[in-house]
């Protein structure tokens, strides 16, 4: 898709999208209420929601409700079982801040290992580290200079790694050392002294996602297995007057995607029978 189409990026990196839309919806009088947890929802003998409760026992009346987090956590909220899914893999991610560019070709840089076929089996199948790691370095500094002050750049490295589900390392004393494995695949690929040029760096792993809410530690959501895309992917909605956004459900991950749920979920709303 980037090949044919092109890359297309927001000013001021990936969070502007979301600050944007919270302005247009606040305009038009939306209440934004953060840090505030769902634990449960009311329903009505015909099934319909008609308010969501919080971990603080508010309860907040609505006429219809979107999630938007993993179907995975949504369903328990409805009273529903959890679906049945397979996860995606997850990554091991560093955001760097770097003085001087070191390696710097594009916007978006994929690097192949020479075993790339086996190595996503390792991560798939057995639940451990690629031996030869394939990856992506995304510079967002590259094309965008607000993203870093003069003379440096911002650098987003991916690694694919099992997902929590798919392994037992344990990321909360393998993450240090696998960073310095990470450091120095990106000084063998081209990215030289890089290491030594780290100014700021923030590390995600596979535990640190599930800690943040995500299903089997991995970003991703649903696999794109076939019986997990299209039609088969988890529905968008999932009750008389509740839908679901985000990568779980239709048309599946990524930004493109995820904004594309919403269109999704909001034309679900605005067709739902309310009576």
């Amino acid at each position: 898709l980037d090949t044919v189409c092109g890359v297309f990026r927001a000013k001021g990196g990936v969070h502007q999208l979301p600050v944007a839309l919270a302005a247009a919806a606040g305009k038009h009088g939306v209440d934004f209420r953060y840090n505030t947890t769902i634990t449960g929802t009311e329903r009505t003998r015909s099934g319909r929601v008609n308010a969501v409760v919080t971990a603080e026992g508010e309860r907040i009346e609505a006429d219809a409700v979107v999630f938007t987090c993993d179907p995975g956590l949504a369903y328990p909220l409805l009273g529903r079982p959890t679906p049945r899914l397979t996860y995606s893999p997850s990554c091991f991610l560093m955001l760097a801040g770097v003085a001087g560019p070191h390696g710097v070709g594009a916007h978006h840089n994929l690097h192949f290992g020479d075993a790339w076929r086996t190595t996503f089996d390792e991560i798939i199948t057995q639940g451990k580290t690629m031996s030869d790691p394939s990856f992506l370095v995304t510079v967002s500094s590259h094309g965008d200079p607000t993203m870093a002050p003069a003379g440096k750049h911002s650098y987003y490295v991916q690694f694919p790694a099992p997902n929590t589900a798919a392994s037992d390392l344990d990321w909360s004393t393998f993450a240090a050392p696998y960073r310095d494995h990470v450091v120095a695949t990106l000084e063998r690929r081209g990215y030289a002294n890089i290491g030594s040029a780290i100014e700021f760096e923030e590390i995600t792993t596979p535990l640190d996602w599930r800690r943040r809410g995500n299903p089997a530690g991995t970003p991703y959501n649903a696999a794109h297995t076939f019986w997990q895309t299209g039609p088969f992917r988890t529905s968008n909605l999932v009750g008389r007057n509740v839908v679901l956004a985000g990568a779980g459900t239709h048309p599946g991950i990524g930004v493109p995607m995820a904004m594309l749920s919403g269109k999704l979920a909001a034309a679900r709303i605005l067709g739902v029978d309310r009576a």
